[in-house]
C-alpha cells in the first residue's frame, strides 16, 4: 500500500539510487571514524590523535553534505529532456565543499 502524498512529499529526496548508496557507504565510514574516536577516548589516548581524528571524521561528514546538495541540485536542476550540465555541477560542488 502506498502512502497518501501529503505536502511534505514534493521536498522528499529524489536522488538515485546508486547515490543513495553512495552517500551510506561514506555514512558507514564515519560512523566508523567515531567509533574509532570513542575508543581512543576510553583509552585516554593522545589529545592530538583525537583531535586529528575528530576533525577527519568533520570532513567526511562535510563531504557527504556537500555529496547530497549535489546529488539533489542535479535531480532540481534537470531541464524536461532530463538533461543537466555535469562539469556545472561538479564546479558547483567545489564550491560548496571550500565554503565548508
Amino acid at each position: 500500500m502506498v502512502p497518501a502524498a501529503s505536502k511534505s512529499d514534493s521536498r522528499r529526496l529524489t536522488l538515485p539510487d546508486d547515490e543513495v548508496r553512495a552517500l551510506q557507504r561514506r555514512l558507514r565510514r564515519v560512523e566508523g571514524q567515531i567509533r574509532a574516536i570513542q575508543r581512543m577516548l576510553d583509552e585516554r589516548a593522545d589529545c592530538h590523535a583525537v583531535v586529528q581524528q575528530m576533525s577527519a571524521a568533520r570532513g567526511a561528514l562535510d563531504r557527504s553534505m556537500v555529496q547530497l546538495m549535489v546529488g539533489s541540485m542535479a535531480e532540481c536542476m534537470r531541464d524536461p529532456r532530463g538533461a543537466v550540465d555535469e562539469r556545472e555541477m561538479r564546479r558547483l560542488g567545489e564550491r560548496f565543499a571550500k565554503l565548508l
